[in-house]
Order: structure tokens, then C-alpha cells, then sequence
């Protein structure tokens, strides 16, 4: 059988097993899409509402609301990356990384009450209790600056995932299903949805003036709760995969196997499993099986030199448990 060294470097796949990206240049891009996020939203909240009191508009209410629980969601998740930068320590010896998807869970939550469930019971109540439609101008002008100031926030965060994607080797749409870091999915889905909830309110203020009826008011608000309930919901679920130690893609479980048993020495890899510890940090763990006649010494060199090679080619394993059976 054909094998190689383990101190000579392989030629890395397009996606290099798990990710190339260092952990560091991951969490300053993560950021750069969250203060961007927050600072649009906080401006855009501030505006909706004055709008949302003008006019009276249910749409203007539930938009101003999801802005304000986007705010709240953006404060969260710079809280995860702050708490999850932090260092490993004795009480947790593989560092902090969960953090941050603990908080970003909390921010899907924000989302689903304060954005979702609130906005639907704005809806129906407009239904039921329809108020005039008052400074119509006032609410086209606060949702047009809204589209595009959304429109902004959600180009920076595309254009991180695409740059992430392509490294990975990966489409936009496999990242957004796989990635292990909450913050700049939940930005990302956050701000589709700000600009689709802004042209859905701006679409039913219109048709308020037009048609002087207040349901197509009611009917966007109701639709732009349901939206968040449902992109919450996703996010929930992602986010307790995740706390839950969930493995890794399945293709780069096979790339590190494929390149640990090319080491001369190992005859099989009977067992690999590797879990996600935090955004851009992996736990492996495998039983190497190997060759025949070995010795103690050498067995011990062939691991330790293993070791050594994953660090320096892929540096998010952060862990690596080999044992020979």
C-alpha cells in the first residue's frame, strides 16, 4: 500500500476537511456583520416608530417591533462573541465556544415572541379594530430609507457568507444549513427579512391609501409574523444542534479519514468521529488501527507526528485524540 510520511504535507481539498479559515479572522468578520446589523437597526427602529405613532399603521407597528427585536437579537449575539473568545480555563477545559450558541439561541427566541407572535396578535387585532390610515407620507418616506438602509446590512452579511462559502467550496445556500456560527446566519436571515417585511409594509400602506380599507394593513402584519415565527423556528432548532455537540459534515468526516490512513504506519482507520466545540474549533477523536510489527517507539512517533501535522495544516482541530487499537 502506498503511504507517506506523516511530516510530508498532502496537497489540502478545495474545502480543506472542515474550514481553512482561521478562528480569529472568522469572529472579526462575524462582528463586522453584527455591529453593522445593530447600527442599521437601531437608526431604522427609531424611525418605524415615530412612523408606526404618525400613521397608525399595523404593518409600521409590527415592523418597528421586529426592528426593535433585531436590535435586542444584535446586542446578544455580540455578547456571544464576546464571552466565547474567551480562553480555555480549568472549569472549561475546551474554552467557550458553546457560548455563542447559547446566546444566539436566546436571540432566535427574542425573535419568535417579540417579533413573531406579537406582530401576528397586532394583525388580528387590526382585523377586528381598524384604525384610520393618518401621515401617509411620513410612513413611505421612514420604509423606503428602512429598504435601503436593510438592503446595506444584509449586502455585508451576503457577501461574508459568500466569501465563506468559497472557501469552503461550498454554495451560499449548504453554508447557511452547515455553518457552526450562529452570528452571521442569524444577521443574514434577519436582514432577508427586514427588507422583505419593509416592501410588504410599504406594499399594504399604499393599498391603505388607495383602497381606504385597513385590511391589507392587517393581512402584512399578520404575513410578517408568521415570516419571523418561521425563521425563528429554524434558527432555534440550528442553535440546539449545535449546543448539542453536532458532528460535522459527513465529507469532511471521509477527507480527514482519507488522509490520516495515507500515513505510513497506519493500516486503518477503525472509528473517527468529530464534534463542533464552537464556531471554527473541532474535536477529533479517532481508534487508529496499525501496521503489523510496529514498534512502541514507533507507534508513539507516528501519532505524535500526526498530531503535529494537523495543527499546522488545519488549524481549527483543536483537539485531536488518536488511539492506537
Amino acid at each position: 500500500m502506498r503511504c507517506r510520511g506523516a511530516g510530508t504535507r498532502p496537497r489540502a481539498p478545495a474545502d480543506h476537511y472542515v474550514s481553512a479559515v482561521p478562528a480569529d479572522t472568522e469572529r472579526d468578520q462575524s462582528a463586522g456583520s453584527v455591529l453593522t446589523a445593530l447600527a442599521a437597526n437601531t437608526t431604522i427602529a427609531i424611525a418605524k416608530g415615530t412612523a408606526a405613532a404618525l400613521t397608525a399603521s399595523p404593518a409600521l407597528l409590527a415592523e418597528t417591533l421586529h426592528t426593535v427585536a433585531d436590535a435586542g437579537n444584535e446586542i446578544l449575539l455580540w455578547i456571544a462573541l464576546r464571552r466565547s473568545r474567551r480562553e480555555p480555563d480549568e472549569t472549561h477545559p475546551f474554552g467557550y465556544g458553546p457560548e455563542r450558541y447559547y446566546w444566539a439561541l436566546l436571540a432566535a427566541v427574542g425573535m419568535f415572541v417579540i417579533g413573531g407572535a406579537v406582530s401576528v396578535w397586532e394583525g388580528v387585532r387590526a382585523l377586528l379594530d381598524p384604525l384610520p390610515l393618518e401621515a401617509f407620507w411620513a410612513g413611505v418616506i421612514v420604509l423606503v430609507i428602512a429598504l435601503v438602509l436593510d438592503s446595506v446590512s444584509r449586502f455585508v452579511a451576503h457577501r461574508q457568507l459568500r466569501r465563506e462559502a468559497a472557501q469552503r467550496g461550498v454554495t451560499v445556500r449548504e453554508l447557511l444549513r452547515e455553518s457552526p456560527d450562529p452570528t452571521v446566519v442569524t444577521v443574514y436571515l434577519e436582514d432577508s427579512i427586514d427588507v422583505l417585511g419593509a416592501a410588504l409594509a410599504l406594499v399594504a400602506l399604499v393599498l391603505h391609501r388607495v383602497t381606504d380599507s385597513a385590511i391589507p394593513d392587517a393581512l402584512a402584519t399578520i404575513v410578517i409574523g408568521l415570516l419571523l415565527i418561521y425563521v425563528a423556528s429554524k434558527l432555534t432548532t440550528r442553535n440546539r444542534e449545535l449546543l448539542s455537540n453536532q458532528a460535522i459534515p459527513a465529507r469532511y468526516v471521509e477527507q480527514l479519514r482519507e488522509r490520516l490512513v495515507t500515513v505510513c504506519g497506519v493500516h486503518e482507520i477503525a472509528r473517527l468521529e468529530a464534534v463542533y466545540l464552537g464556531p471554527g474549533q473541532v474535536l477529533v477523536a479517532a481508534d487508529v488501527k496499525m501496521e503489523p510489527g510496529l514498534s512502541g517507539d514507533d507507534i508513539t512517533g507516528t501519532l505524535a507526528q500526526i498530531r503535529a501535522d494537523a495543527a499546522r495544516e488545519v488549524p481549527v482541530i483543536v483537539r485531536l485524540y488518536l488511539t492506537p487499537v
